[in-house]
């Protein structure tokens, strides 16, 4: 699901989202099944120990800090254009890991062009409107030394669909937009690499379906800290009642199985810029 045309606007772009702002602890307490992946992420590339890291969209800052632990001879940079995240962040700071706030499209600004080894992204550019991530796949290369490497994860076409279907019916009987979340298909973000310097090769750009478990009580706390914020609900009655109605109606994401596990799909890219 893409809709690059909403109309609101979020610190990730001039026409992305609108959330009220997010809340870093909160979301720090709500992302373990971000978590749960982070070596599996890993396992695709593992930078080496004396690796310049900047972690694109690293939010409160926990898996950064574990890029930190793996580069002891080199350096590591998180990145987020949302204070509350660099705040949370903040709490992981150590001598060779430090954060910054800036948006992924302006990479290039705030970090020395060339410089940097390795570009790592999780769960944070479907936040990007469309058009905006050719931009932020060029910063992301400008940055990048020769030879180096650009991994990402985000939401790909048909992220959590169940949980999305449910969201957007909420938001319609209120009068709200529905998601904003860009989820691309492979071959959309494979053409914007392509078209931002990249020559991404057949197996560099992929999406995976993953399952991922959650309780009743988990899925409760992480729509109000990560999936609310693809809707225009500044806090106020209706973000209240728009949390109130999806809780009320949650049983409709249960799978057939019973359980409160949850389909995500995972748009990967794993690039390396040409010398």
């Amino acid at each position: 699901m893409s809709r690059a045309g909403c109309a609101a606007v979020g610190p990730w772009g001039s026409a992305g989202v609108v959330s009220g702002g997010w809340d870093g602890r909160a979301y720090a307490e709500a992302s373990s099944h971000h978590r749960v992946l982070d070596e599996w992420f890993l396992s695709r590339h593992r930078p080496a120990p004396d690796a310049r890291i900047v972690d694109v969209g690293c939010g409160s800052g926990e898996f950064t800090a574990r890029l930190a632990e793996l580069v002891p001879e080199g350096s590591v940079l998180g990145v987020d254009p949302d204070p509350s995240m660099i705040e949370a962040a903040g709490r992981h700071a150590a001598a060779n890991l430090s954060f910054l706030t800036a948006r992924a499209q302006d990479l290039d600004e705030v970090v020395p062009a060339a410089s940097v080894d390795l570009v790592v992204s999780r769960a944070a550019l479907h936040w990007i409107p469309e058009h905006e991530h050719q931009r932020c796949y060029e910063a992301v290369r400008t940055v990048l030394a020769p030879g180096g490497v650009f991994h990402a994860e985000s939401g790909g076409a048909g992220n959590v669909e169940r949980l999305v279907t449910l969201l957007d019916a909420v938001a319609a009987g209120l009068g709200v937009a529905p998601s904003c979340a860009t989820f691309l298909t492979a071959g959309a973000a494979f053409e914007l690499l392509e078209q931002a310097g990249f020559a991404p090769g057949p197996e560099d750009v992929r999406t995976v379906a993953q399952r991922r478990a959650f309780t009743e009580e988990a899925l409760v706390a992480m729509i109000p800290t990560q999936a609310v914020a693809a809707y225009a609900l500044q806090p106020g009655e209706v973000r209240e009642r728009f949390l109130a109605e999806v809780e009320r109606r949650l049983e409709e994401v249960r799978r057939p199985d019973g359980t409160w596990d949850q389909t995500f799909v995972r748009l990967e890219v794993l690039v390396r810029r040409e010398r």
